[in-house]
């Protein structure tokens, strides 16, 4: 009986340090996937960042500025909804003027009538910033990156 004890205290082992492995492997995973601290600070950059003070003549600002970071790609994600009253091709004239002086680059995504985004190297850190329209009236003024760099336009 000793051997066959032996031999399942063998199987049992490596039965555990297997689990234990997979075990490691999904933690390791699941700390690594989602947003935590990181993105919080990055978040808070963001929303601190000039461009955000600066808005066409009559611009009113729609609830708080927003900020969320997406789980998956951990990319965060500001913005600031304005009601703009006939907002249009000025509104977009006065974006493309305000991040030029800024320093943002048109970036390499197609613009479109309905806005258009710019890249910048901040903090070591790509960023996007884009506005769009919606509707006659409302703007979207947005900000993304990851702590990596790199964000959404």
């Amino acid at each position: 009986m000793k051997p066959l004890a032996a031999v399942l205290a063998i199987v049992v082992l490596v039965a555990v340090l297997g689990v234990m492995g997979i075990g490691v492997g999904a933690l390791s995973f699941f700390a690594s996937h989602g947003c935590g601290s990181g993105e919080d600070r990055l978040a808070q950059s963001l929303a601190a960042h000039g461009i955000f003070a600066q808005r066409p003549s009559g611009a009113r600002p729609q609830g708080e500025r927003t900020a969320i970071c997406d789980v998956d790609d951990r990319i965060v994600d500001v913005e600031q909804v304005y009601r703009v009253p006939r907002a249009g091709n000025d509104v977009f004239d006065f974006y493309r003027e305000v991040a030029v002086r800024d320093g943002w680059k048109p970036s390499t995504e197609e613009e479109d009538a309905g806005g258009f985004c710019f890249t910048k190297a901040i903090a070591d850190k790509d960023v996007d910033f884009s506005v769009s329209v919606d509707k006659p009236d409302m703007v979207y003024v947005r900000m993304s990156s990851s702590v990596d760099g790199g964000g959404w336009c």
